[in-house]
Parts: C-alpha cells; sequence; structure tokens
C-alpha cells in the first residue's frame, strides 16, 4: 500500500533539528499517524531510498 497516494492533503515542513550520526525522531500529525495506524511507543523501520525516507511499522 503507498499511503502517499491516498492522502489528499500533502504539506510542507521545514526540518526542526538534526541530532547525532543515527538519531531519528519523526513527528507525523495525529490525523496522518491516525490514518497509518501507528500510535505513540510503535516501533518503525526506515529506508533511505534516493530523497525518500520510506517507514513500515514493526508488528511487535
Amino acid at each position: 500500500m503507498n499511503c502517499l497516494n491516498s492522502i489528499d492533503n500533502k504539506e510542507l515542513r521545514r526540518v526542526q533539528a538534526l541530532h547525532g550520526e543515527r538519531s531519528l525522531t519523526i513527528v507525523l500529525p495525529k490525523t496522518l499517524a491516525g490514518q497509518l495506524g501507528i500510535v505513540k511507543g510503535d516501533y518503525l523501520k526506515y529506508l533511505v531510498d534516493g530523497n525518500r525516507l520510506i517507514m513500515e511499522k514493526v508488528e511487535t
């Protein structure tokens, strides 16, 4: 499922902070997180593909 194709309202936001070598903090709007089935505390794995960041929820 390509969730970006199903979202009509795309927004541009600035990067607010970069920390360390391997630190990654993702902040999603609540409505988008709800549409994706992501809640606070979920684990996500990610892949950088060119200029795209691909995230996948890890079922624990």
